[in-house]
């Protein structure tokens, strides 16, 4: 029988000891808890999640997603956003609906992540029917991500209908976003002659005429909305 050397034995122990300190140092933690403690401690342990990735973080924020409080909720799509997967989606879409208008927003915002035609569909649906004009924003601004060209159609749709200065600004923002191109500073949907003439020059813009025809939309032109001579600096290199 052999004996086991004094050096063999605090070999193993070293060994054990460093194997337990990677442990601790590298292995993940326990999440947190997002169903426990009040509101304030719910939404401390949402963002303890997202910023540290831990494990399964996408599946924890889509519960938090149904917590009772509006706030809580919205803290779990901002941080789904980070972890955005397949089956995610419905839960972002049914966000979309929440009775929390601020709620409905992030969950907009977050559809516009998806950027596919599936989104596009979504997001244009909300600009149609959602009640409350922050939230159709917020679908407008996720349009600019997709690459459908209804995006466009809806885009430049509300540039010209929109319900109110902000929204025709934003729509057209979004729309020249696409194209690469920045707005002029000085334009302004309240100037109406200008407004209305900025609206059928773009509509001149093959980019548009290609959108319309691709989304089988119709594109209706008000020839008699033109000023004159294209004076918007913006379209330079665009026709």
């Amino acid at each position: 029988m052999y004996g086991i050397s004094g050096k063999a034995v605090a070999a193993v122990v070293v060994a054990v000891v460093l194997i337990a300190l990677i442990a601790v140092r590298y292995l993940p933690a326990g999440s947190p808890d997002v169903s426990s403690g009040d509101p304030s401690q719910r939404i401390d342990a949402i963002r303890e999640i997202a910023v540290n990735r831990s494990p399964g973080a996408g599946e924890m924020l889509s519960r938090a997603a149904s917590d009772p409080s509006p706030k809580v909720r919205r803290e779990a799509l901002a941080g789904l956003s980070h972890f955005l997967k397949p089956e995610h989606r419905e839960v972002v879409r049914k966000s979309t609906k929440d009775a929390n208008a601020g709620v409905r927003a992030i969950a907009v915002d977050v559809m516009g992540l998806y950027a596919d035609n599936t989104a596009t569909a979504d997001l244009i649906e909300i600009v149609k029917k959602e009640p409350e004009e922050k939230v159709r924003q917020a679908a407008l601004r996720g349009l600019v991500r997709c690459d459908d060209p209804k995006a466009i159609v809806a885009l430049l749709d509300r540039a010209e209908h929109g319900a109110s200065r902000e929204t025709k600004l934003i729509a057209m923002k979004g729309l020249l976003r696409k194209f690469g191109v920045r707005i002029s500073r000085d334009r302004d949907p309240k100037d109406g002659p200008g407004w209305r003439d900025l609206i059928q020059r773009w509509k001149q813009s093959w980019r548009v005429r290609d959108a319309y025809a691709a989304a089988g939309a119709k594109l209706v032109m008000r020839p008699q909305d033109i000023l004159g001579k294209d004076w918007h600096p913006e379209r330079r290199g665009m026709r």
